[in-house]
């Protein structure tokens, strides 16, 4: 009765321990035939004899009763013994009169084996199936190093989320031995037969893909086809497709690469070059799903981060707008002009802040108007008043008897300039001046500082990235880098240089109104 026994599962792990436990009984190993998925096993069908099947429910997406049925028309015999190894299965016939779990249906000739898959549970329900007397030898045999299909079972899905899943495709049986030997073992390898196949299964979402070996010369649906009709598709527009062909010609490699697959190999296939090119694009699609995910993340960062600053910003303002009403309640107006100088300042940071975020996140709008640069600058000086009279600096300044008008935002440029003079009153020695001068130079007004004191050498290259000045005693080191990004998005220029490694001189272009 047990000539052929055929055992499918998507795992080669289950397979072979199945068949190990069949061994272990007498069955010989000819008698064993262990098929992946299937289509293959209805195609073996065709072909040779089967007299019992043992299944897995994730074989097929449909009743593997039905799939028996199907083997049992093409076999062209009255019923066929099937033993199911399922959960899954098991919940769904219970209720069913024709399938009793652990006894043999009359009608269906079945039994469903719920686990664990213990040895000896296994024979036991393949000898109640079968009635052969070989089971029922081994059945009362107790082997305690035997292996159990329960951890195999168990780790399955473990492992084969370990593993890349590789789909081959090809009308060849043969072609997919040869590639499926080459990577089953770094791989978990499931294969179509058909283009038409091939899009089932990616379309079920079931399998993970990682990849796709693709046949070209296949009948009815080619695998250019196959691959146009991946791209099309959103949820398998991004796996990366490898062709197999024996067309070797330029125009057939350009047409794959146009229709989006990633590498051509030609048949006969080399299994070094393939594993190689395999494991390069395994690598790269890996590499870009990480990517994506850390893209993701930013995106819902910077959204946090911007609906924090916001709020931040608004708890903020309140405060500091009652202080400046308050100012004017004071007697000691040279007081009140500090303090509301000083909040002023303090609002405009808050609000630059977001600002600054947005110019860095490329997603900041500039809204310029024509804006006074002489008294721009003059506020500047006037917020480090109190520092410079304590160092006894002065500001000498040229080229302020014309107004110059620039094409601005003065939020921004007020804050480049705080920042520019701010530093350089705290980078001067006592007792030195700063010479301030604007120009005009076709379309844009020059700014030019110079102060006493230069830049450390080491510290000169990476004046203007994010933190380069952090070691100063104040601050957080974003004065140049924000006073540089700030520039920028207005369409100016900023620029520094030594002088006689005595004095350093900041230059600021910013358009004319």
């Amino acid at each position: 009765m047990l000539e052929h026994i055929l055992i499918v599962d998507e795992s080669r792990l289950v397979r072979e321990a199945l068949a190990k436990i069949l061994c272990s009984c007498g069955v010989s190993k000819t008698a064993i035939s262990c098929i992946e998925n299937i289509e293959d096993a209805l195609e073996f069908a065709q072909f040779s004899t089967i007299s019992l099947l043992i299944c897995a429910d994730n074989a097929t997406t449909d009743n593997s009763f039905e799939f028996r049925d199907e083997l049992v028309k093409i076999l062209n015999i009255d019923h066929l013994p099937v033993l199911l190894l399922s959960q899954k299965i098991v919940e769904d016939i219970t209720h069913s009169p024709d399938v009793q779990v652990g006894t043999i249906s009359a009608i269906n000739h079945s039994i469903a084996l719920s686990p664990p898959f213990k040895r000896h549970r296994v024979i036991n329900a393949l000898f109640k199936l079968t009635q052969d007397p070989i089971f029922a030898n081994c059945s009362e045999q107790v082997n305690t190093n035997s292996a159990s299909i329960a951890s195999i079972v168990n780790n399955k899905t473990d492992l084969q989320e370990q593993k890349p899943t590789i789909l081959v495709v090809d009308d060849e049986s043969s072609n997919i031995d040869v590639a499926a030997g080459n990577l089953r073992n770094l791989y978990r390898v499931i294969a179509a037969k058909s283009g038409q196949h091939a899009l089932k299964i990616v379309a079920s979402n079931n399998h993970n893909i990682s990849l796709i070996l693709l046949d070209i010369m296949m009948p009815t649906m080619d695998g250019y086809q196959v691959c146009k009709s991946l791209k099309e598709i959103e949820s398998s527009a991004n796996i990366p497709i490898i062709f197999l062909s024996a067309k070797a010609l330029v125009e057939d490699i350009k047409y794959g690469f146009d229709l989006g697959a990633v590498d051509y190999i030609t048949k006969p296939l080399n299994g070094d070059l393939l594993r190689a090119r395999v494991a390069t694009h395994i690598r790269l699609q890996q590499q870009q799903l990480a990517l994506a995910a850390q893209v993701s993340t930013l995106k819902e960062n910077a959204k946090l981060r911007e609906d924090i600053e916001k709020i931040t910003h608004h708890d903020l303002k309140a405060p500091l707008n009652n202080i400046l009403f308050e100012t004017y309640r004071l007697t000691d107006k040279s007081a009140a002009k500090s303090i509301n100088r000083a909040v002023n300042n303090v609002v405009n940071m808050v609000n630059n802040s977001l600002n600054l975020y947005k110019i860095e996140q490329g997603i900041y709008s500039v809204m310029p108007q024509v804006t006074n640069l002489n008294l721009l600058i003059h506020d500047a000086i006037n917020a480090v008043t109190k520092t410079s009279d304590a160092k006894n600096i002065t500001f000498e300044l040229s080229g302020f008897d014309v107004q110059h008008n620039i094409l601005v935002e003065p939020l921004l440029c007020l804050s480049i300039f705080n920042n520019l003079i701010k530093n350089a009153v705290e980078a001067s020695p006592d007792d030195k001046k700063i010479t301030l001068a604007l120009s005009q130079h076709n379309q844009f007004i020059s700014f030019e500082l110079t102060n006493y004191g230069v830049i450390p050498a080491q510290m000169r290259p990476t004046l203007f990235e994010k933190y380069s000045s952090s070691n100063h005693n104040t601050g957080i080191g974003l004065g140049t880098y924000s006073a540089k990004l700030m520039t920028e998005v207005q369409h100016g220029e900023i620029a520094f240089k030594i002088l006689d490694e005595q004095q350093t001189q900041f230059t600021v272009r910013l358009p004319s109104a």
